[in-house]
């Protein structure tokens, strides 16, 4: 069995998805707030795990590419290879001339660590000008004359263009000193404005997405977890009888299936089966899903949780294959190997990050919130059963 080992720095740094500003780090007066609240509605940054969105935190070339892909080359990216550098293939065209590229060529065609390393603005102002230049992005006149930049003289040949263009649209300035200093990097809320200025050259303004949640009445949801004597079986009876049936697109509480809105859900099943709540494989935990058979232990705890979650009367898929960026927050991972026996069911997926969070469960065992670990090592695993999905 494939056992998944990260240091202790990986799951402080977890990025998990986030779709509103609420961050403790991210106060309403913070220079870049709309821009940042921007870039999170699109879906094109997220935060993190512990609540933060850590505004000058650097960008990678790897983090600036999955923006882009995210945004301006969804076709680019559903056609290149899939994997953990699906986002730089998608990008590669418009990496000409950066030194990511170089290293790209450098390491024989493969990317490697160095697109987790800081890009800098250099790079940054070439990337951008290569993919405005394919977008036929430039067509008003540059009111800028080379000695407004006070480094103009420092500049590398090959990115000249790509700064003066830039900078001339306005879209990558130089910094309080008249200076472009190409070797320096952009933080995350950096890259947040600059992404918001891409996209309104690319896309024109953008218009103010409607909430799809606006003037839908919430439907309270019957408690989850056992009370009394009562077996699962039981429990689930009462919970289904009480629950709405889902109207198309929507959860069973009125709220349209976004994470946010089914990790809401899971917080209450957390409530009714906290950490450490015992759930065993002895009859009483068995439990009849109305798509399935009866189905004993953990995986009993875990499709009880999904029709919670879904709707019992919502469709389910099952999967031998986990394929990259198929997982997803609700998704039950079952795993059987020789006399092991547990279940994942996620509640946090960063595919760019390669990191998941899921409720877990051993047979036997205890529930267990806020587990961890890389999607490449359950997209890689060979002991996977089964993976379900609404």
């Amino acid at each position: 069995m494939k056992k998944i080992i990260l240091p202790l720095l990986a799951l402080l740094c977890l990025i998990l998805p986030a779709r509103a500003a609420g961050f403790y780090d991210l106060p309403e007066d913070h220079w870049a707030h709309a821009e940042i609240q921007q870039a999170l509605d699109a879906g094109v940054v997220n935060g993190y795990g512990d609540g933060s969105f850590q505004p000058t935190r650097e960008v990678t070339a790897a983090q600036f590419c999955a923006m882009l892909t995210r945004s301006f080359l969804s076709e680019e990216y559903a056609a290149a290879k899939e994997g953990k550098y699906q986002a730089m293939e998608a990008c590669r065209p418009i990496l000409a001339g950066t030194s990511v590229e170089k290293t790209w060529r450098d390491l024989g065609k493969r990317w490697d660590r160095y697109v987790n390393e800081p890009l800098i603005r250099y790079d940054m102002a070439q990337i951008i000008y290569n993919l405005a230049l394919q977008k036929e992005a430039f067509q008003e006149t540059i009111h800028l004359s080379t000695t407004d930049i006070a480094d103009w003289d420092e500049i590398p040949d090959g990115y000249l263009s790509a700064v003066f263009t830039c900078w001339g649209h306005g879209i990558l300035k130089g910094q309080s000193d008249g200076r472009f200093n190409g070797e320096d990097h952009l933080n995350r809320a950096q890259a947040a404005v600059l992404w918001s200025r891409l996209d309104e050259l690319l896309n024109g303004p953008r218009e103010i997405p409607e909430d799809p949640d606006a003037g839908v009445e919430v439907q309270e949801m019957p408690a989850f977890g056992l009370q009394g004597d009562e077996t699962v079986q039981e429990m689930m009876n009462r919970v289904n009888r009480a629950t709405p049936l889902c109207a198309e697109g929507r959860l069973p509480n009125g709220k349209s299936r976004t994470e946010e809105n089914i990790q809401e859900l899971l917080e209450l099943v957390k409530a009714g089966c906290p950490d450490g709540t015992v759930w065993s494989d002895t009859e009483r935990y068995d439990y009849r899903p109305p798509q399935f058979t009866p189905t004993h232990g953990c995986l009993s705890f875990a499709l009880a949780v999904s029709d919670f979650v879904f709707g019992e009367e919502t469709p389910v898929s099952r999967h031998r294959e986990v394929l990259p960026r198929t997982l997803s927050v609700g998704n039950v991972v079952y795993i059987r190997y020789e006399n092991i026996e547990r279940v994942l069911i996620l509640t946090g997926v960063d595919h760019e990050e390669d990191f998941y969070t899921a409720c877990e469960l051993e047979k036997n065992g205890k529930v267990k919130w806020g587990q961890w670990g890389p999607l490449s090592g359950l997209i890689d695993a060979v002991d996977i059963t089964m993976v379900y999905s609404r």
